[in-house]
């Protein structure tokens, strides 16, 4: 009886796929940007991108600067109980502590991390505190397009940490004709770009 051995090698393996989504977001990116607006694809373009779970009780609400809307979906949540304590993330993190108690926050209630400057610092400072406080859950904070990234991102360093990614809200209308809008098509494409980059470097 004869027995065959197959040797898998998943490393070359995720090296494909990683390749293969980066191609897929670059045609997507290339399709609208040439004007191709077929609905079909420009709104699973959308619909990809969005990730908006359930907010549970969590240690921290962490509000991701560099969008509109951030810091008021993190205070509507602070207000509603979710959690005690809300970390500003980024450096415009300042200006939003700013703004977070203005609108009657504590200032005990409040965190601060102003040295990341891109999603992945984000998630790699915001972890180093969580770890620092003790804190083993967290809603994520940022905008609809963003949600995607964000939580591929924060995957990589909340191993043991549980995290909810929530966006701030927007106008509806956006998911279903970003594309005609010259700054969300920007950002959106914008974001695919990201998103293929990573999964090629995942350190950026």
């Amino acid at each position: 009886m004869l027995f065959f051995v197959f040797r898998v090698d998943w490393r070359a393996v995720k090296i494909k796929i990683k390749l293969f989504l980066t191609i897929i977001s670059v045609f997507l990116v290339l399709a609208v940007a040439v004007g191709l607006e077929c609905k079909i694809i420009t709104q699973s373009m959308w619909d990809f991108l969005v990730v908006n779970e359930t907010p549970k009780s969590v240690d921290v609400i962490i509000v991701l600067s560099g969008g509109t809307g951030r810091v008021d979906e993190g205070i509507k949540l602070y207000q509603m109980g979710y959690a005690n304590e809300i970390l500003f993330s980024g450096v415009g993190a300042p200006s939003m502590v700013r703004e977070a108690e203005s609108l009657g926050i504590p200032e005990n209630h409040i965190l601060l991390e102003d040295e990341s400057d891109s999603t992945f610092e984000n998630a790699k400072y915001s972890s180093e505190i969580m770890k620092a406080k003790g804190f083993t859950s967290a809603i994520i904070v940022t905008s609809p397009y963003h949600t995607r990234r964000a939580m591929v991102i924060f995957g990589q360093f909340f191993k043991k940490q549980h995290f909810i990614v929530c966006y701030a809200t927007f106008d509806p209308s956006i998911s279903s004709g970003w594309w005609k809008n010259q700054t969300t098509r920007i950002e959106v494409l914008t974001e695919y770009l990201k998103l293929g980059l990573h999964y090629i470097l995942p350190d950026t």
